[in-house]
Parts: C-alpha cells; sequence; structure tokens
C-alpha cells in the first residue's frame, strides 16, 4: 500500500503554479494540485528580509 504524500510549494504568480500543476498531473505524477491564489510570503534572501506575494501549491501524490 503506497503512502500519501502531501506538499507545499510557493510558485511566483498563479499562472506559474497551473503550468506545473498542469503538467505533473498529465504526466501522471501527481493526483491533484489544489492552488491558492495569493500568499504573503516573508523570507531572507541574500542577506535581506524580503516579503513577496506568491501562490501557494498543494500537492497530493503517493511515495513510491
Amino acid at each position: 500500500m503506497s503512502e500519501t504524500v502531501v506538499i507545499f510549494v510557493t510558485t511566483s504568480s498563479i499562472d506559474e503554479a497551473r503550468k506545473i500543476g498542469n503538467t505533473l498531473v498529465e504526466e501522471k505524477l501527481i493526483a491533484c494540485a489544489n492552488i491558492i491564489s495569493q500568499v504573503e510570503s516573508i523570507f531572507y534572501w541574500q542577506d535581506k528580509v524580503c516579503n513577496e506575494k506568491e501562490a501557494l501549491m498543494i500537492i497530493k501524490t503517493q511515495k513510491n
């Protein structure tokens, strides 16, 4: 029996998330991708704190 895995991925835009999600589903690499259109991410990058608007993908697949 396979174990279900949930992966959270942020992308720079909803269009990028859609492209990734569609490709992964079409290739049968994942069962489902949920896209949340806008999240705010705060992170440390190149010696400074950044604040960006991103899309969030919740990807569901099976562990092999």
